[in-house]
């Protein structure tokens, strides 16, 4: 999942760099690109630095934005939210029905 730039920017969000990155400037940015991982029920999210962070599901949030393809969310886990976009398919679509 990745960071496309390429979406019509949602009046909450802003443009920083050509990349849609944070939802009213919360957390850092995240690699851009991330793997989504649910792991005995908490949320992995890694980069190619290695791990961005782990959260409970239960702490964390994905809102659909578009459904694409790519399907396009933003993506809520303690201190950050982050705008999302994911290729469309059933993966997609069971992670997204996971955290919503």
């Amino acid at each position: 999942m990745h960071d496309t730039g390429l979406v019509a920017v949602p009046t909450r969000f802003r443009r920083l760099g050509g990349l849609v990155r944070h939802l009213q400037g919360q957390g850092d940015a995240w690699p851009e690109h991330v793997v989504l991982e649910l792991v005995d029920d908490d949320l992995r999210v890694s980069g190619v630095g290695g791990e961005v962070g782990r959260w409970p599901r239960d702490e964390v949030r994905a809102a659909r934005q578009s459904s694409g393809p790519p399907v396009h969310f933003v993506l809520e886990v303690p201190g950050s939210a982050q705008l999302l976009a994911a290729p469309a398919g059933p993966a997609t679509e069971a992670l997204l029905s996971s955290l919503g």
